[in-house]
């Protein structure tokens, strides 16, 4: 007699093991996508990439835009970090370590704004959610990548 349950695990098996490999792979290139175009922008571009947010920012006061650049140059720099870790596998790791906590620390950010300073604008509660969105699947992915052998 044919044991059924058997063909059936291992269909199970290599489904679990493609989004295994897949999740890391998603997450790190539309993470790192989002966080180096707007980190970029942000960096070398601050009043229009802010304009498009709602927010006006005075372009001769020059401690302001050094600080916007520089706060962005952190996003820049992760999303740069993410797209090379597709690449380079022992990177992944702290890839998406780095893609978590980055996603997961802007929403906290903006939920203590909330809660302290009362509802942003529409663009900023949609950001929220893509947050939302992000350190999901940033942290699903981190978790599926370190169920994979050592030396994928």
């Amino acid at each position: 007699m044919e044991n059924k349950s058997k063909p059936d695990s291992g269909e199970s098996f290599e489904k679990q093991n493609i989004i295994v490999r897949f999740l890391p792979l998603l997450a790190l290139c539309i993470g790192g996508t989002i966080l180096a175009t707007f980190g970029s922008w942000r960096v070398f571009s601050p009043v229009s990439s802010m304009a498009l947010l709602g927010m006006v920012v005075d372009s001769t006061d020059i401690s302001l835009l050094n600080e916007l650049r520089g706060n962005h140059a952190l996003n820049m720099g992760f999303g740069l970090l993410a797209l090379l870790s597709i690449w380079l596998k022992k990177l992944r790791s702290q890839a998406l370590i780095g893609l978590t906590f980055c996603f997961g620390f802007y929403l906290l950010g903006r939920l203590i704004g909330l809660a302290m300073d009362g509802a942003p604008n529409a663009d900023i509660q949609s950001g929220m959610l893509t947050e939302a969105f992000l350190v999901t699947l940033s942290g699903l992915a981190f978790l599926a990548h370190s169920k994979l052998p050592s030396s994928q």
